[in-house]
């Protein structure tokens, strides 16, 4: 399984602690734009996450990528909601047949209206959890510290998490 990642969940993760546990699960992909976004710049702002991922990168845990087909990339940049970094993701998950980790409902829209595969946070928070890389504990404790740091989520939504959560 490939994991291509998007800013928010590349970053969210490290935050957490848990981004090193990603290439348990499939090869973890970054997008060239991500990585300028996340690194370069995090390294600019003095941003401990930035010296992580790219740790990370220079160990091989994770890959930066890029996008070859050029007028998939130009047909994403149509969609004005879209960063480059956000069509990079997708172009990258596209082309590798992987999966776009993603939060974004906007990017998410886009990404079924072009077949892409996605899921989001929650979803690789379950994956760690089901493949015994994290306890359920852990999961709602990662969960509570994202909304913490920022993170976005329905009242609906949680309550639907947490008894998803006990199911497992």
């Amino acid at each position: 399984m490939k994991l291509v990642f998007d800013s928010t969940t590349l970053l969210y993760f490290a935050k957490l602690g848990i981004l090193g546990k990603m290439p348990e699960l499939g090869e973890c992909l970054i997008p060239a734009a991500v990585y300028e976004e996340v690194v370069a710049e995090g390294k600019k702002q003095g941003q401990k996450d930035a010296l992580f991922v790219e740790g990370l990168v220079s160990d091989g845990a994770f890959k930066v990528v890029s996008f070859k087909s050029k007028s998939f990339f130009d047909k994403l940049l149509k969609f004005q909601k879209l960063s480059l970094a956000d069509c990079e993701v997708l172009a990258a998950a596209k082309e590798s047949s992987g999966i776009a980790v993603i939060d974004d409902s906007d990017l998410r829209a886009i990404a079924s209206l072009e077949g892409i595969k996605f899921h989001g946070s929650v979803f690789m928070l379950f994956f760690l959890c089901k493949k015994k890389k994290l306890l359920k504990s852990h999961v709602r404790k990662h969960l509570d510290d994202m909304i913490a740091l920022g993170w976005h989520c329905s009242t609906e939504f949680y309550s639907s998490v947490l008894s998803e959560l006990e199911k497992i």
